[in-house]
C-alpha cells in the first residue's frame, strides 16, 4: 500500500506539518559491518494513526496492482518496491521485486535484477527452510522464526500478513543487512518512504544468500523487528547484544576478533565498531549462560527498563543477587580465562571458545609503579612476569569512576587462582598474593564499572614485602604547593644521569602538558608549573596527574588545581 506518487533516486519527505507522529522525531543511524538501524520512537498502535491519517484524508490506499502487495501474497507476484541507496544520504528507487518463495512464515522476495544472478530457487529453497525448520547450531530441530520468537517475542504486525517478508537486493553498503524502521509507518508520515511491511533487507553480493553466515544474518536483522515490537527504546548495544546472541543461537555466531585486541572498549557506549559488535555478543551470551538462558533473554526483551536497568532488573526479578558492576567484574575475568572449571563455571563459556586477550601492559621487573586508564563499563589487563616471590599489588583508582579489581595467577602446573582486591571508599586497596607465589605470572584485571565516567588508576607492584614497608622508586616526584593556584613547583631527583620525562595529565589519562623530556645530570630538579596546558591555555579546577620517567621507573603524584 502506498499513499504518494513516487521520486525515483529522492526520498520521500514528510508532508505533515503538526501531527500526532510529532514532526521533531529526529532518525539515529547505527552503521557498522553488519547492519544499519534507524531508530524512531515505536508507535504504540500504527493501525490507529492510519486510520486518523486516513480519515483526515492524509493518507489512503494506492489501490494499484503495480505498487500494492496483494492481501494474500502468492510465489511469483510481483510488485514496485523501494530499494534503498545508502551510500550516503538515504536515496530510494522504485523496483519491481518478486515472491521467489514461501515458508510457514516467510516470504523470500528478489529484486528482479538479481534473480538468476546472485540468486537462483536452490538458495531461495534453503532460506525457507532455515528460517521455517532447521539451524545448524545445538538447536537443529528449530528454525530462525521458533528460535527468535521464543527468545524475544513476537513480531509487529503491521502489514496484516502472517508471514515477514526477507528482501535480497545487492547492497550499496558494506554491510550484510539491516532492517529499516520507517516500513513500520505509513508512507508519507515520515521523512522517508515505507514499502509499508515487515520486512528486514539482506545483501545478495557480499557473501552466498543462502549460506550459514548470511542465515545467521538474517535472524540478526529479524531480532531488530521483533523488538521495535518488545522494547523499541532499548538501548543500542543491548539490543545489537541480543541480535548478536541470535545468530549465536541458529549456530552462526560473528567470529571473536577485534574485541580481544583491545579490550579497554565501552561496553554501554555503542560506536558501531565491529569490537562493539563481538563485545555486546560476550556480554548477551555470558548473562544467557549464567541466568538460565531462554527465561532470562525472553524477560529482558519484554523489560521496559532499557541497558544496564533493564539488566538489574530481570536478574534481581530471578533472584540471582548481583549488581551489574560485580556482574561485569566476573565477565572480564572469564573473557580472560575462558575457564569453566572455576567457581562454578562463572569464569568461562560454554557456548564459544574465545582466543587470547590481549594486555594493556606487561611488566618483568620490580618495583614498579604504573598510571592507566579505562574507558566506562570497561577493562585493562596488566600481565606480571618474572616474578620471584609473591607480588604485593597496590590500586589508588581516581575518585570519579567507581573500580572492581581482581588478581589472576596462572601456571602451567597449578591450578587457576582468582582473588579479588577489596577498596576502601577511596578507591584504595592493596593485596600481598600469597598464594601466586612461585606461578608463571599474575594478571591485575582493572574493570571500571562506572556507567558515566572514564577513570584513571596508578598500581604499584613489589615483591615479598607489603605496600607499608616498600621501598620507594629511586625516582619520585613531589610538588609544593598543592593544591595550588596557579603555579606549583616539582621537584624529583636522579640518583646518575640519564633521561627523565615529566608530564601532566588530567585524570582521565589524557596528557595536558609535557614539562620535562631530556636527559638530565644526578642530583636534585625543579620545574614550575603554572596550570597551563601545552598550548598555554589555562586548565579548569580539578585533579591532575604528574608522572616522572627516568631510570627505568615511572611514578605518579596527585595534584590539585584549585582557581
Amino acid at each position: 500500500m502506498r499513499s504518494l506518487p513516487r521520486a525515483s533516486r529522492r526520498p520521500l519527505l514528510a508532508v505533515l506539518g503538526i501531527s500526532l507522529l510529532a514532526a521533531a522525531l529526529a532518525p539515529s543511524f547505527a552503521v557498522a559491518g553488519e547492519c544499519l538501524v534507524p531508530h524512531l520512537p515505536r508507535i504504540a498502535d500504527p493501525a490507529a494513526v492510519r486510520a486518523q491519517l486516513q480519515a483526515e484524508g492524509r493518507w489512503q490506499k494506492m489501490n494499484d496492482p503495480a505498487l500494492t502487495p496483494p492481501d494474500d501474497p502468492q510465489v511469483g507476484d510481483t510488485w514496485l518496491w523501494y530499494v534503498w541507496d545508502l551510500g550516503g544520504f538515504p536515496v530510494a528507487d522504485l523496483k519491481p521485486a518478486t515472491v521467489r518463495g514461501m515458508g510457514d512464515h516467510c516470504y523470500v522476495v528478489v529484486d528482479d535484477e538479481e534473480w538468476n544472478v546472485t540468486m537462483d530457487q536452490d538458495d531461495v529453497d534453503r532460506i525457507v527452510d532455515h528460517f521455517d525448520q532447521i539451524s545448524v547450531g545445538q538447536f537443529s530441530d528449530q528454525g530462525i522464526w521458533d528460535l527468535n520468537t521464543s527468545h524475544y517475542g513476537s513480531p509487529p504486525d503491521f502489514d496484516g500478513l502472517e508471514r515477514i517478508f526477507l528482501f535480497y537486493y545487492r547492497f550499496d553498503i558494506a554491510a550484510d543487512g539491516y532492517f529499516w524502521i520507517y516500513d513500520q509507518f505509513p508512507d508519507g508520515t515520515q521523512p522517508f518512504a515505507s514499502n509499508e511491511a515487515d520486512v528486514i533487507y539482506l545483501a545478495t553480493d557480499s557473501s552466498d544468500p543462502s549460506s550459514n553466515y548470511m542465515m545467521a544474518v538474517g535472524a540478526h536483522e529479524f531480532t531488530h523487528l521483533i523488538m521495535h515490537a518488545s522494547d523499541s527504546n532499548e538501548a543500542l548495544w543491548a539490543e545489537e547484544g541480543m541480535c548478536e546472541l541470535a545468530m549465536w543461537l541458529f549456530g552462526r555466531p560473528d567470529t571473536i576478533s577485534s574485541f580481544n585486541s583491545n579490550p579497554d572498549n565501552s561496553l554501554i557506549d555503542w560506536g558501531g565498531a565491529w569490537a562493539d559488535y563481538i563485545q555486546t555478543y560476550l556480554w548477551t551470551l555470558y548473562a544467557y549462560e549464567r541466568f538460565g538462558g531462554q527465561p532470562f533473554v525472553h524477560a529482558l526483551s519484554q523489560e521496559a527498563a532499557n541497558g544496564l536497568a533493564g539488566y538489574r532488573n530481570v536478574i534481581d526479578a530471578l533472584d540471582f543477587r548481583i549488581s551489574t558492576a560485580d556482574l561485569f567484574d566476573q565477565w572480564s575475568v572469564a573473557n580472560f580465562l575462558d575457564d569453566t572449571s572455576l567457581d562454578e563455571g562463572q569464569y568461562g563459556y560454554v557456548g564459544d571458545d574465545l582466543p587470547p586477550f590481549n594486555t594493556w601492559r606487561i611488566q618483568t621487573s620490580y618495583p614498579v609503579e604504573d598510571l592507566g586508564s579505562v574507558q566506562s563499563y570497561a577493562t585493562d589487563y596488566v600481565r606480571l612476569l618474572n616474578l620471584t616471590g609473591a607480588p604485593t599489588i597496590a590500586i589508588d583508582g581516581s575518585d570519579g569512576a567507581q573500580w572492581r579489581v581482581t588478581l589472576l595467577a596462572r601456571d602451567d602446573t597449578a591450578p587457576t587462582l582468582v582473588q579479588p582486591i577489596a577498596l576502601d571508599a577511596d578507591h584504595v586497596g592493596s593485596l600481598t598474593f600469597e598464594a601466586a607465589a612461585g606461578y608463571d605470572e599474575v594478571i591485575i584485571s582493572v574493570a571500571n564499572v562506572s556507567e558515566t565516567s572514564n577513570g584513571l588508576y596508578v598500581y604499584e607492584v613489589t615483591e615479598g614485602v607489603t605496600p607499608a614497608t616498600t621501598p620507594r622508586a629511586p625516582v619520585a616526584v613531589s610538588a609544593a604547593p598543592n593544591p595550588f593556584n596557579p603555579r606549583t613547583e616539582l621537584r624529583f631527583g636522579l640518583a646518575a644521569a640519564g633521561h627523565a620525562r615529566l608530564s601532566i595529565h588530567r585524570a582521565d589519562g589524557s596528557r595536558v602538558r609535557t614539562l620535562v623530556d631530556a636527559t638530565l645530570a644526578g642530583g636534585e630538579h625543579a620545574v614550575t608549573w603554572l596550570g597551563r596546558d601545552d598550548a598555554g591555555r589555562e586548565l579548569p579546577s580539578g585533579t591532575y596527574l604528574a608522572r616522572l620517567e627516568a631510570a627505568g621507573t615511572t611514578t605518579v603524584s596527585k595534584l590539585a588545581l584549585v582557581r
